[in-house]
């Protein structure tokens, strides 16, 4: 069994779902290079009107009440996506049919069992269509052409039962078949306007009149004409892309957010309907005077919660905002499989990632992308050479650290703190530190570390390990001598 799914005039549906205060205006969709622009589509109120296809721009605005609307191709691949996603919902088998746009062909074999009967789930597969602003013909059928021609010719939905294809197409018009112009003219001439008309004369007469493109036309008018499926593979990330096109340039913040929040809950939901979140939003704003304006929001972790992407949003807008008024924009989100975390039962709960992710955005807003992250050694010369990048969570540890093992890190003293030293010899035996008087119980060392010789910033110093204490503290730190100023001073302490 077949189900087809056929949104009919599909340019003027895009209109009206992008633009809903022309849905009660008469308007003609508009497209090609001026001045040879033509008309490529209209509603009903402007068909009414006497706007037909093919007319001219000039022709169509001498119609009082009709309104001119320019094609925007990317309006149609968004709407598209939409009902490319809504099929896959219904049926893991699509096809779509290039020749009628916006129309997919499913196989809806073994889907009783989550939709029920095929007259359920054909009127599930519209109402679904109607929640998104589209207007869709659905029929059902055994054989792939019949339901397809029937989609094209009825209003509504339409289930066909085995075996009565020819008579449920014996009163749908030629036009369904997708005739040539010579075939049409053809079958004008002789006065056969039905598929049943067609589908009574004799295949060997029309093959012997037209070729043998007869034979497949009265197959198609009989609902007999074999077709093999071929399914598209659905590609889930081409789908979370939103677009839309500005009546009147937009140079405030608050506005531009209110579009951006309808654009991520509906990306959201798409994700979800996956088992999905969101794992980067990218925004593309398409200022005036021909230039564009991209930002990314990137999260530590993927997330499903549209306020806190929409504060990220914000502030990442507020930090680097665009240089002109905005014209249209674009939302490109990239999906990935939701975060699991499992907390213990006494073990305390941690703050949402969410939270974190709109401080660390607030923090970068008032102090600068390049001091807020985490701090990463560099492959340098240079001791504690570090540079700051994104924060973000390590992996999983896939198995515990022995418990024997012991991690030791060095807490680096920014500014390094001077102190006093007591020497035997040439070893240091004793440290003033803090106003405290430290006994050095061991000692490591000198290591004689030194770089940039052949600049003014040269430096150069001996670096001790030691193990400092008194009668009731105990300190492992790292100790210096400049020579260049004569000092002691802890470079840092051993955690």
């Amino acid at each position: 069994m077949y189900a087809v799914l056929h949104p009919p005039n599909f340019a003027a549906q895009v209109v009206a779902q992008q633009r809903p205060e022309l849905r009660k205006r008469a308007f003609a969709l508009i497209d090609g290079e001026p001045p040879a622009d033509t008309v490529v589509s209209a509603n009903k109120a402007a068909r009414l009107l006497g706007v037909e296809i093919g007319m001219t721009r000039l022709q169509a605005a001498t119609i009082p009440e009709v309104v001119a609307v320019r094609r925007v191709p990317e309006d149609e691949v968004s709407a598209q996506s939409i009902l490319h996603t809504i099929a896959c919902m219904f049926s893991p088998r699509i096809e779509y049919v290039e020749v009628h746009p916006g129309t997919y062909a499913l196989d809806i074999r073994g889907m009783n069992g989550l939709f029920g009967d095929e007259t359920q789930l054909a009127s599930k597969l519209r109402q679904r269509i109607m929640t998104e602003g589209f207007l869709a013909n659905v029929a059902v059928a055994q054989n792939f052409d019949a339901a397809l021609c029937i989609a094209l010719g009825r209003i509504g939905v339409s289930v066909v039962p085995p075996g009565d294809e020819a008579i449920a197409l014996r009163n749908l018009p030629l036009e369904v078949l997708n005739l040539t112009a010579e075939q049409a003219e053809s079958f004008e001439a002789w006065g056969i306007r039905t598929c049943g008309q067609l589908a009574a004369l004799a295949d060997t007469d029309l093959i012997s009149r037209i070729g043998q493109a007869g034979k497949r036309l009265h197959s198609l008018a009989r609902g007999a004409w074999p077709h093999l499926l071929f399914p598209i593979e659905p590609n889930f990330e081409d789908s979370l892309v939103e677009r839309m096109e500005l009546d009147f340039p937009v140079e405030m913040l608050e506005p531009l957010l209110f579009l951006l929040g309808r654009m991520t809950e509906t990306l959201l939901e798409r994700a979800k309907e996956k088992a999905r979140a969101l794992a980067s939003l990218r925004v593309v704003l398409n200022l005036d005077g021909g230039k564009r304006h991209e930002r990314i929001v990137r999260p530590a972790l993927p997330l499903e919660d549209k306020p806190t992407l929409l504060k990220l949003l914000q502030l990442d807008l507020e930090t680097h905002p665009p240089g002109a008024a905005i014209l249209s924009l674009e939302l490109h989100a990239q999906s990935a499989a939701p975060h699991r975390a499992q907390h213990g039962l006494f073990l305390p709960q941690a703050p949402e990632p969410g939270r974190l992710e709109v401080l660390l955005a607030r923090l970068r807003k008032l102090l600068g992308e390049e001091r807020v992250g985490s701090m990463e050694l560099k492959d340098d010369y240079r001791p504690n050479a570090f540079r700051v990048v994104p924060f973000a969570p390590p992996p999983p540890k896939k198995r515990e650290q022995p418990a024997l093992a012991v991690a030791t890190a060095l807490r680096v003293c920014r500014p390094p703190q001077t102190i006093g030293v007591v020497f035997t010899g040439s070893v240091p035996a004793g440290v003033f530190w803090d106003g405290q008087r430290y006994a050095v119980r061991e000692i490591a060392g000198p290591w004689r570390v030194s770089g940039q010789w052949w600049s003014e910033t040269n430096w150069c110093r001996e670096e001790w390990d030691v193990r400092l204490a008194t009668e009731t503290a105990e300190r492992v730190c790292r100790i210096a001598f400049d020579p260049r100023s004569r000092c002691w001073y802890v470079q840092g302490t051993y955690d």
